[in-house]
C-alpha cells in the first residue's frame, strides 16, 4: 500500500520523496516527462553526460551540504575552480565585481565597480517601483544595465524592468519602504563571502542527484513512474485519488512538486496571468583548446551589447575540474538565451543557423574564435521568474490550500535554487508524515 504520492519527480519531489521514505513511508512519485530530475536535466552531448539545466547550487544555509552528507554523498561535492566570472558589457569585458548584491554594489567606489561603470553618481529619490527605478536613481543607468541587469537576467531569468526588488529581497525591500537609503540598505544585506565560495557542484554533474535520491532510498520505499502525467487530483474518505493515463493510484497523503501554474491547474486555483518564459540552453563540445580560460569560468551579458544574443555562457571545463578531465582534452560550453518578455532566438534556427549563432556568440564573449563543435544541443526549459504576474497570488492561494493531508514544494513555492527548495520540501515532508502520526 502506498502511504504518499509526490506528484512531480523535480528536485522539490525527489527530496520530498528520499525525506518520506527516509521516515519510513511507502512513496510513489508520478511524472509526466520521460525522465525524472526536472531541471536536474542531463544530455548525452559527444559521449558526456552533461548537465542541462542546473549545474551547481548555492552553498547558502548548508542545506544542500547537509542532504548529500545525509545520502551518503557528500564526498561527491565540488567547489569551481578558482578563475571567477566576467561581465561583457557595451564598453568591453570585465571581471565581475566583489560585493554585488543583486548587481547592486555595497561599495559604489570600489575599484572594481569603477572599472565597470566609472564613477557612480550621486543618488536621487526614485521614480517609480520597480528594481529598475530604484536601483537607476540610487546608483545611475549604467550599473543597472551592466550589473544589474547581467545579474538579474543570468540568475532569475528576468529584467529589473520587470522585478520589484522585493520580489528578489523582501527583506531589503522592506529597510527601504522603512525609509533606509538603498545605498545603506544593500550595504548592510551583502554578506561576507562563504569559505570556499557561494556556489558548489557535484562531481559527475547535479544530474548525479537524481539517481543518489532514488538509490538512498531503501529498496521497494520509493518507486517513479515517469511517462505519467496526472490529469486530476481528488480528496476521497481515505485520502486522495490521483488519476493519470495508466489509471488512478490512491494514497492517505498527497505531495504536489509542480511549477506553480500546473499545480494551479490541478487544484482548481488561479493561474498566473503571464505565459512561462522560454529559455533555451545550447551546450557544445569542442575539439579546440581553451586551457586558457580567457573569461575565466563564464561571461553574464549586459544591456545593450552589440551582436550577442546570449544573456550568459558557462565555459563548464574551465569551472568543473571534474568535467575537465572526463572531457579528455576536449572542451564544453553552455550559452543560455532568452528572459522574460524575451522569447530565445534560437528556438526557431535551423541547425545549420544554430550553430552558426552560437559559434559567433561564443566567439564573442570569449575574445577569440572557436572551432566548429563536435556536437551541439539545444535545450528548452520554461519557467515563471519572479515578478511575473500572477504568480504571488497563484503562490499564495496554493500555500493557504497545504494541511494534515497536502504538502506543495519545488521552487514555485520555496524559492528559486536548491538551497531554498531542499529545506523547505525536506520540513514540508516531515510535516506530513507528524500530523498523521497525530490522527
Amino acid at each position: 500500500m502506498t502511504d504518499v504520492i509526490v506528484v512531480g519527480a523535480g528536485a522539490g519531489g525527489l527530496v520530498a520523496a528520499w525525506q518520506l521514505a527516509h521516515d519510513g513511508a511507502r512513496v510513489l512519485v508520478l511524472d509526466a516527462w520521460k525522465w525524472a530530475g526536472g531541471l536536474l536535466g542531463r544530455a548525452e552531448v559527444a559521449g558526456l553526460s552533461l548537465d542541462v539545466g542546473a549545474e551547481g547550487y548555492s552553498v547558502r544555509g548548508g542545506a544542500v551540504a547537509q542532504l548529500l552528507a545525509d545520502i551518503d554523498a557528500g564526498d561527491l561535492i565540488e567547489r569551481p575552480e578558482p578563475g571567477g566570472a566576467w561581465l561583457q558589457t557595451a564598453t568591453g569585458a570585465h571581471p565581475i565585481p566583489k560585493g554585488l548584491y543583486f548587481g547592486l554594489p555595497a561599495d559604489p567606489t570600489a575599484a572594481d565597480v569603477r572599472a565597470v561603470v566609472g564613477d557612480v553618481p550621486a543618488a536621487q529619490a526614485p521614480q517609480g517601483a520597480t528594481m529598475a527605478d530604484w536601483a537607476r536613481a540610487a546608483y545611475g543607468q549604467r550599473v543597472v544595465d551592466d550589473l544589474v541587469t547581467p545579474l538579474v537576467g543570468g540568475v532569475y531569468s528576468t529584467t529589473p524592468e520587470e522585478v520589484r526588488l522585493a520580489d528578489l529581497a523582501p527583506t531589503t525591500a522592506a529597510l527601504v519602504e522603512a525609509g533606509t537609503p538603498l545605498r545603506e540598505a544593500v550595504a548592510r544585506s551583502v554578506a561576507p563571502p562563504p569559505p570556499g565560495g557561494a556556489v558548489n557542484g557535484i562531481r559527475g554533474g547535479m544530474h548525479a542527484l537524481v539517481d543518489r535520491l532514488v538509490s538512498a532510498t531503501t529498496p521497494g520505499s520509493v518507486e517513479v513512474r515517469c511517462g505519467q502525467p496526472v490529469s486530476r487530483v481528488e480528496r476521497t474518505s481515505g485520502g486522495w485519488q490521483v488519476t493519470t493515463p495508466a489509471g488512478t493510484e490512491r494514497a492517505p497523503l498527497l505531495v504536489i512538486a509542480l511549477p506553480l501554474d500546473a499545480a494551479a491547474a490541478l487544484l482548481g486555483g488561479p493561474a498566473p496571468e503571464a505565459q512561462p518564459a522560454a529559455l533555451d540552453v545550447i551546450t557544445l563540445v569542442l575539439d579546440d583548446d581553451l586551457t586558457d580560460a580567457p573569461r575565466g569560468t563564464g561571461v553574464l551579458v549586459a544591456a545593450n551589447v552589440p551582436g550577442v544574443a546570449a544573456k550568459a555562457l558557462t565555459h563548464s571545463t574551465a569551472k568543473w575540474g571534474w568535467l575537465r578531465a572526463a572531457a579528455g582534452g576536449r572542451e564544453v560550453l553552455r550559452l543560455s538565451y532568452g528572459r522574460r518578455g524575451l522569447a530565445p532566438v534560437t528556438s526557431v534556427l535551423k541547425p545549420a543557423e544554430l550553430t552558426a549563432l552560437v559559434r559567433a556568440d561564443a566567439a564573442a564573449l570569449l575574445g577569440r574564435p572557436i572551432s566548429e563543435p563536435l556536437e551541439i544541443r539545444r535545450t528548452g526549459w520554461r519557467t515563471l521568474p519572479p515578478g511575473t504576474p500572477g504568480v504571488a497570488a497563484s503562490r499564495d492561494w496554493l500555500t493557504a490550500r497545504a494541511g494534515d493531508d497536502l504538502a506543495l514544494v519545488g521552487a514555485g513555492i520555496a524559492g528559486v535554487g536548491l538551497a531554498a527548495v531542499v529545506p523547505h520540501a525536506r520540513a514540508e515532508a516531515a510535516r506530513l508524515l507528524r500530523k498523521q502520526e497525530k490522527q
